[in-house]
Formats: C-alpha cells, structure tokens, sequence
C-alpha cells in the first residue's frame, strides 16, 4: 500500500526504486504534526486488526472442539442416521452411512463373473450354468471318478445306501467324491422326490368311499427292510388293506394318511403332528393297527389327521419339499459357484473386511445371507 506525502513545497518530490515519494524540501514547523496526525488513523486501524487477529486465533484454538461439532451437528442434520466416516477409513469421500461404508469395505470384487463364464445354460438358474462338453474349456465338475485335476467329481443318485453302499456320505468321500447329491439330507446337495408339481399335495380331501383301511404302494418286494412284512402283519390284524404297487398289489387309485416305515426322524419332517403313522420296528404293527382302527372308527379323528391340508403343513414339511422348487441341476451349480467364492475369500490376499461399524452408541452389523435356490447374496444390516 502506498502513501502519498501531502506536503507542499516548490521542489518537486523525488521518488525510490519502489515508487514512494519522498520529500526533499524543508517545510515549516507545522508540517511534521500535520503528518502523524494524518498517519494516526492507519496505525490505530493495523492495532485493532491485529488485535482481532490475535483474539480470534486464540479463541478458534480453545474451542475447536466446539467448532468440530457444529460442523458435524450442520453435516448430519438433513439426515439422521448418517454418520461422518474418519478419514483414515473413506479418504476424502464425505459423508457416509454406516450402511454405506459396510456395503464398500465388507465386499469382494471376485476375479470370476459367472454370468460371463458359466459354471458349465441353465435358464431359469441364479447363477450362470452350463452342462454339456466343450473341448476347449475344463469344467468346474463332472459325474463320475477319475477327472483332470481341478475337477470337482460329482456322485449323483436318488437310490438309497441302504441298498448301494457307494451311496453312504462316508464312503463316497472316501472314494474321491468332492460332492454327493443324493436322497440323504446330510449330503452336498441333496436330491429328494416330494414335489409341489409333480405332487398335488395341498388337494382338497375327497370323500371317503373306499372300505379298506389303508393303501400300500410297495414294488421292491426285494427291499433290505421290514415294510413288505409289516404289510402282511397289518393284513394278518384283519386290517384290509388295498395294495396299488407291485407287491400284494389288489387294487388301482390312491389313498389318504401315510402308514410309513421310514427313517429314524421321519416324524420331525411329517406335515403336521399325528398326519402319519410310523411303524419304527416290526413290533409296532400291533399298535399302529389298533390306531388305524380307530380312525376309521372316528371320522372326527381321522380328519384332525387331515387338518393340515387346510391350516398348511409344518415348515420343516415345507422346507423338505421346496427344494424341488429349484432343479437340483440348478442347485449343483449354485454349490459350485459358491465353493469357487469360498476358496477365492480364503486367500490370503484379500482384504480384511469389517463386519460392523461404531458411531457413538450405536453399532451397526452387517451380514450376507440369500434365500435357499439364489446365488448371489444379500445384505442385511442389523442394529
């Protein structure tokens, strides 16, 4: 800032480098009062600037944690549930939910799309599959033994181990087998033979016409188990019996309440509470006929039996037949993938993600779940 001399004289002013004037005459007694009096405004003003300076540093550095909240209390307003994300965590992005930042930092970018490449084109999957031969690409699995390395064997079957030892989980682990789909629960993926369409299970219960107490649908009459005998102990109970299958067979149709001999927890799985009979051992014929006796004795019994195909069965019934909703062709591929993902997160070089996230008092978590039948997962965040 320049200042301008204001005193008069007959010489002209000479002027510095830096282009302030300078004065070179002597000018009367009054001239030097005349000049602090006329710089006296601009000192007072550099002391007051200085002093607000001064004051105003000093009061930021005692309250800079007041100031800090103000800031976050005008960044949360507009939205509640947010919550600033320290530097160190988001770099320089801002504002983020606890939601927000779980869904970037709890992820993996996996190297596979498998809607690019398919497991092995299984339409109506969640996840690309594909089955059939191709030259040029190795596949993720194949039935049998013996395959290239990096080939997952597959056994698949819907006969029980009770007549095919290779079928038992232990053995065919045992024998090689990565993964096991057959009638068992405990298997890989497993295969079962209720279905809602193949099925008309919910049907509305038809009147009775029919005499006989009970309908067998028996055809192995080779089979490793007792059912064939306890068939003929119901009989020799003076039981009559309208045999539709192979063995003893008597009669064409179909019949209404279960008599069935079964695994060991068949009844954990039954549509509702007392909808089956259960024959467990060869002496549980004699009980069970006297049971059937009485319902056909009772109609108001016999169709409590029936009370589920109005009210709907028990969710473990539900769970046990939903899974043919997804074709366990389907459900091969959807094990695969997620067997592929499972090793690539086992990596040691993938991230450590955080599972849930802290601001204040409130924690939130995060999880992935996704619905039997799907592939790809979902998040779920639980405070």
């Amino acid at each position: 800032m320049g200042v301008i001399s204001t005193q008069r004289g007959s010489r002209p002013a000479a002027t510095h480098e830096g282009g302030l004037p300078v004065s070179l005459g002597v000018g009367s007694a009054a001239a030097p009062k005349r000049k602090w009096s006329n710089l006296m405004p601009f000192f007072v003003a550099l002391v007051v600037i200085a002093e607000i300076a001064f004051l105003g540093k000093l009061d930021i550095g005692n309250n800079a944690g007041l100031v800090d909240s103000w800031a976050d209390l005008f960044a949360r307003t507009p939205l509640t549930h947010e919550v600033a994300v320290p530097a160190a965590e988001s770099g320089d992005l801002g504002l983020l939910s606890c939601e927000e930042w779980l869904e970037r930092e709890d992820a993996i970018e996996y190297s596979r799309d498998f809607d690019k490449e398919p497991v092995l084109e299984w339409k109506s999957c969640s996840v690309g599959c594909q089955f059939g031969f191709n030259p040029a690409k190795k596949p993720d699995a194949a039935f049998g033994l013996a395959h290239q390395s990096g080939t997952a064997s597959v056994l698949r079957s819907m006969e029980s181990a009770q007549y095919y030892a290779e079928n038992n989980l232990a053995h065919a682990r045992r024998r090689g087998y990565d993964i096991v789909m057959t009638t068992s629960l405990s298997s890989d993926v497993p295969v079962g033979y209720f279905s809602w369409a193949e099925y008309d299970i919910m049907a509305p219960v038809q009147p009775k016409t029919e005499t006989a107490l009970a309908a067998a649908f028996i055809s192995n009459c080779g089979a490793r188990n007792f059912r064939l005998q306890a068939l003929e102990a119901l009989e020799s109970a003076n039981l009559k019996i309208d045999s539709y299958g192979g063995c003893h067979r008597n009669r064409d149709g179909k019949g209404s309440i279960p008599v069935v001999v079964g695994a060991p927890n068949i009844e954990e799985y039954a549509p509702a509470p007392g909808s089956i009979l259960h024959i467990k051992e060869l002496t549980d014929v004699e009980s069970v006929a006297k049971r059937m006796k009485y319902l056909a004795d009772n109609p108001e019994a016999y169709n409590q039996s029936l009370r589920w195909k109005y009210e709907g069965p028990s969710d473990s019934f539900k769970a046990l037949v939903d899974m043919a909703a997804v074709h366990s062709s389907c459900r091969l591929c959807i094990h695969l993938a997620t067997m592929i993902r499972e090793k690539e997160e086992m990596n040691q070089g993938v991230k450590k993600r955080p599972c849930k996230c802290t601001r204040g008092e409130g924690v939130v978590y995060h999880l992935y779940v996704r619905e039997r039948g799907r592939f790809n997962m979902e998040s779920i965040f639980v405070r």
